[in-house]
């Protein structure tokens, strides 16, 4: 097997500069140092020498800063024609490591004395995944293995022996302690990003990695974030368990590359995707948006993130999954009536920041995995129009099932009329008559105890195959504690005569909340807050209508049940108003479908 051609010799008229490697047709790659004082050099072949002296010129330079001690040493050196010598192969991010032994590395250079053919010399690196300065691996010179690294040798490829890929490139030796340091491939890439396409990350092609790279040299040429980095990549991998990194990254590129290189996700996690989003929604332009959404989205698909798996009890005694279809409706008109809920969710929360500002995030859940569509802080006279389009967003990344969009608010704002909501009002149609929407009380939804319970509930509700329908009045004499003593036996929805409007009214829905009660619905304006009611109660005969419908469906339809009655009562057209016209709202919480809180990118008081 002839050996490698690809090593160069770096010079500049009769001078010799150091050493380079070939790393596509017309490229090489060198020292930033070895090419400091020129523009244009020569590089020769000396494992082929037909081609002569072959003119160059420094392409980029990295952000080496002219001391030792300075990292980004490395330049990029393009040739004035293609040559015919295949140029190297990289080794993976590991390629300079090796559990058992540290690997074998060859450099070819061009000490003094052997200026024209070049030698050899042998290293190992000292300690597997240490780098010096987060830029270095540390070699030392085996004695009696060819020259002894020097001057000459310096941006030499460091090739592994036993299958001749290249693991970086050698940067400087000392010859007081006989080490040498490497810029493993993984960093050169790191300063390079166009070698990211060359160099091998387990479970991203280079067509993928291409793609991406292209995104961010978009985003990074349109100007800098405003939000740092450092928060973007904390807020992408944190949650996940991932190490960030020693020194906090200093382009979006950086953040990018070592969430490639240095993190290690758990199967069905892509904490790239998680950052594209997150990028997508600080760019301006929203066609390179649209195309990081794009992207994330793919590589959720490739890599199995939010894929389907089958329900099971995991070491945290919860059960993980997707959950099973939903049995078939009584006299149902179709399919579609059977398939699992595919849920949206819209989290939204007070900003910290000033009184009419709100952080909001919308979330997809896709085979139990929580995927991020999109998290803003913005002014609360935005919300709906946004909130409208993000979900529409969302939809992308639904595989199958019924859409339902559950928004997690404050307990205070559970009476908003969200399924009303609409992007232009009188042209679309709302929220609610596009799909199921419930509610989730937030601040249970960080309550250990609560998710607790409501897990627990839904195990016996999912048996049952009808929802009577437990009655709170505007006579009801119990007290808020007493109250949510009482529900906790009750196993079904809960229905109110009076919204929460009132203090009584907000203490008695807050104590069914509490009980905790995974299902509570009522009229969103109902029979005045005060005693009991003079006459008929408005409050009473709406949940007389209301029960109808549910009494003889399985908890797990009653999303259905309401989003057929908002159709209803929207497209009613007769003399009389339909009972149901003021609102339903429906608190229905599974904690199994909504299995976390995510800690947002925004901090509410930020």
């Amino acid at each position: 097997m002839s050996s490698p051609a690809w090593h160069v010799r770096v010079g500049h008229g009769d001078e010799v500069l150091g050493s380079g490697f070939l790393v596509t047709p017309d490229t090489l790659l060198t020292c930033a140092h070895v090419v400091q004082d020129v523009e244009d050099v020569s590089v020769w072949f000396p494992g082929a020498q037909g081609l002569g002296e072959v003119p160059a010129r420094v392409a980029l330079r990295g952000p080496w800063g002219g001391s030792p001690t300075d990292t980004g040493d490395v330049a990029v050196l393009v040739l004035d024609r293609t040559v015919p010598v295949p140029p190297v192969v990289f080794a993976g991010p590991e390629g300079v490591h090796d559990v058992r032994q540290p690997p074998r590395l060859v450099a070819y250079g061009f000490p003094e004395g052997y200026e024209r053919e070049g030698a050899q010399t042998e290293l190992r690196v000292t300690a597997a995944r240490q780098l010096i300065h987060d830029e270095w691996s540390q070699a030392e010179y085996w004695s009696g293995h060819g020259q002894e690294p020097s001057f000459g040798f310096s941006g030499a490829a460091a090739m592994r022996v036993a299958d001749e890929t290249v693991v970086g490139m050698v940067a400087s030796y000392d010859p007081s302690v006989r080490n040498a340091r490497i810029i493993p491939a993984r960093v050169l890439a790191r300063h390079v990003p166009a070698l990211a396409d060359l160099v091998p990350t387990p479970g991203c092609s280079a067509d993928e990695k291409r793609r991406l790279r292209e995104l961010v040299d978009r985003a990074e040429h349109a100007g800098p974030l405003p939000v740092p980095m450092e928060r973007l990549l904390h807020a992408a991998g944190g949650r996940l368990g991932l190490a960030p990194p020693p020194t906090g990254p200093t382009s979006l590129w950086q953040g990018v590359w070592y969430l490639l290189t240095e993190s290690h996700p758990a199967p069905g996690h892509a904490p790239l995707a998680e950052l594209a989003v997150r990028v997508a929604d600080q760019v301006p332009d929203g066609d390179l948006r649209r195309a990081f959404r794009s992207w994330a989205r793919e590589h959720r698909d490739r890599h199995g993130a939010g894929r389907l798996t089958p329900v099971g009890v995991g070491a945290d005694g919860e059960r993980h999954g997707h959950l099973p279809a939903a049995p078939a409706m009584p006299g149902a008109a179709g399919p579609s009536e059977a398939l699992p809920w595919a849920p949206i969710l819209v989290e939204v929360r007070r900003s910290g920041a000033d009184s009419g500002s709100v952080v909001a995030e919308v979330s997809v859940y896709r085979g139990g995995a929580r995927l991020l569509v999109s998290e803003e802080r913005l002014r609360a006279a935005r919300l709906r129009g946004w909130v409208v389009d993000r979900i529409d967003e969302a939809y992308e990344e639904i595989v199958d099932g019924r859409p339902l969009v559950a928004f997690a608010l404050p307990r205070g704002w559970l009476n908003k009329d969200v399924d009303q909501w609409t992007r232009r009002k009188d042209k679309d149609p709302p929220l609610g008559c596009r799909s199921a929407v419930v509610v989730l009380d937030h601040d249970r939804r960080s309550k250990g105890r609560h998710q607790f319970q409501l897990r627990r509930m839904w195990d016996e509700l999912d048996r049952l195959d009808a929802s009577p329908l437990h009655r709170v009045t505007c006579g009801s004499v119990h007290r808020a504690a007493q109250l949510s003593v009482l529900l906790q036996d009750v196993r079904g929805p809960v229905g109110f005569t009076r919204p929460p409007t009132a203090a009584r009214e907000r203490d008695l829905h807050g104590a069914a909340l509490d009980a905790p009660a995974p299902i509570v619905l009522w009229p969103r304006t109902g029979c005045p807050p005060g005693g009991p009611c003079g006459g008929s109660c408005a409050g009473a005969g709406f949940l007389d209508r209301l029960a109808e419908r549910i009494s003889l469906l399985p908890p797990s339809e009653l999303p259905d049940v309401v989003f057929r009655l908002r159709k209803e009562a929207f497209l009613h057209d007769g003399p009389e108003p339909h009972w149901a016209a003021a609102g339903v709202s429906l608190v229905w919480e599974d904690p199994r479908r909504f299995r976390e809180v995510r800690p947002l990118r925004h901090s509410p008081v930020g």
